[in-house]
């Protein structure tokens, strides 16, 4: 009887970490990010339907062997998903310190480069700019709840550049075309994206030579999610899609 008591608990336990094994591999990667092409491409409120974000999170959940879902909010919403752990990861984000409380963050997976743009039948010096104080006689769009690098937030936030702000980007290029902005800070590939879509704005746009700030993109994971303490893992996976040119795939580099 004691034989067959032991066989039976035994056989118990052998099936409970089968059970728990099991749910570890059917756990699902979470991604919330906004539509903003080319790395998120779709609709506010809807699932992210393509663009280098849906391909980092897919071969990122794969090499994890897990589920991946993904899903498009406004970036503000994005954030506060990611402080309530709604959501395991986003990408692309950028560090910043007031992030570091309720995310942690991933390597570089890809840097990118901001400029302003403008429209090309400018007559002033905008396209000259050099400084900070070169900017303060215009006014600017730029995106609610984007990072610009620290000198630039600054002059933002304190208003030495005057500012207009929008839940999403391209909106802010049409304005620039109907002239309701002197100018636009945006990223280049986003930009890029837009003339492909939009090839008319090829002729009416152009960038000031000055780079505003270097991009470095990383997937930021809230400190609510199973995921966080995975961080050593998912810098191996984001070195390894480095070294083997899965991310210069994606970009198309």
């Amino acid at each position: 009887m004691k034989f067959t008591f032991r066989i039976l608990v035994l056989a118990l336990g052998l099936w409970g970490a089968s059970l728990g094994s099991g749910v570890a591999e059917e756990q699902t990667l979470r991604l919330a990010t906004d539509p903003w092409p080319p790395y998120s491409i779709g609709f506010s409120g809807g699932k992210l339907q393509g663009g280098y974000a849906l391909e980092v999170g897919t071969a990122l959940s794969r090499h994890l062997n897990c589920d991946f879902k993904a899903d498009l909010f406004p970036w503000r919403r994005v954030l506060l998903y990611m402080e309530k752990g709604n959501y395991d990861i986003t990408f692309p984000v950028q560090y910043k310190p007031d992030r570091e409380r309720f995310m942690v963050f991933s390597d570089v997976v890809l840097e990118d480069r901001v400029f302003v743009w403008l429209l090309k039948d400018r007559q002033d010096d905008l396209v000259n700019w050099q400084t900070i104080d070169d900017l303060k006689p215009y006014k600017f769009g730029i995106v609610s709840g984007y990072t610009y690098q620290a000198q630039m937030d600054e002059a933002l936030e304190k208003r030495i550049i005057r500012s207009e702000q929008s839940f999403s980007a391209e909106p802010n290029f049409i304005k620039l075309i109907g002239k309701r902005f002197d100018a636009v800070l945006e990223s280049e590939s986003v930009v890029l994206s837009f003339f492909k879509k939009n090839p008319e704005w090829r002729q009416q746009i152009i960038h000031a030579p000055t780079v505003v700030a270097k991009d470095e993109f990383r997937i930021g994971i809230s400190k609510k999610s199973t995921f966080a303490k995975m961080l050593p893992q998912i810098n191996q996976v984001i070195q390894k899609m480095k070294d083997d040119g899965t991310i210069n795939r994606i970009t198309g580099q």
